[in-house]
């Protein structure tokens, strides 16, 4: 799965029928975030915001809004971008401004799609890191050899604690490495 890169807008602006049609995309990582960007981004004096969103790995959930655009074509051609990219964690917001001549439901589809998948030529994508934060106790002797595993196998260790004869170190561990860690600390 893939995401756009973190702490970046992408906005663009195509005009069909003296309609223009701005996009927007971001990184949301959560209800709260999404909530946040479209009241960000949606335009009150624009004829319609709409959008769609995906967020989630493991347990994901999505939507989608026409506002007001005949149904089936804006809010869900906006999802189908999203999901043709294989993306998630991610909104979507296209906002029109009506110029006087109604598009028909073909090619407002279009419009909406078109928005959606050209904002995305140009954001910067990213690969969704699946990761376990693991706290991984141990003998102090043996913290030299453990941190050259760990590093020899790019776990991050996010911290370290020490006390009496003990090591604690937080990690960061792809489920791939987790029975390697295992059988390594046995």
């Amino acid at each position: 799965m893939n995401t756009i890169k973190n702490e970046s807008v992408y906005s663009q602006t195509i005009e069909i029928k003296k309609s223009k049609f701005i996009c927007h995309v971001k990184q949301v990582n959560s209800k709260q975030e999404l909530d946040n960007f479209l009241k960000d981004f949606s335009s009150a004096d624009a004829k319609h915001n709409c959008y769609a969103y995906k967020i989630g790995v493991v347990n994901i959930f999505g939507g989608y809004s026409d506002d007001g655009e005949p149904k089936g074509t804006a809010g869900k051609p906006i999802f189908n971008v999203i999901e043709k990219n294989n993306l998630t964690n991610v909104c979507i917001i296209v906002t029109r401004y009506f110029g006087g001549i109604k598009l028909g439901a073909g090619p407002l589809t279009r419009a909406y799609t078109s928005s959606a998948a050209n904002i995305l030529k140009i954001a910067v994508i990213d690969t969704v890191k699946e990761w376990n934060i693991l706290r991984i106790k141990f003998n102090i002797k043996n913290k030299k050899e453990i941190e050259q595993f760990l590093n020899k196998n790019n776990v991050e260790i996010l911290e370290k604690n020490f006390s009496n004869l003990n090591c604690l170190f937080e990690i960061n561990a792809k489920d791939s490495q987790i029975i390697e860690i295992k059988h390594m600390l046995i």
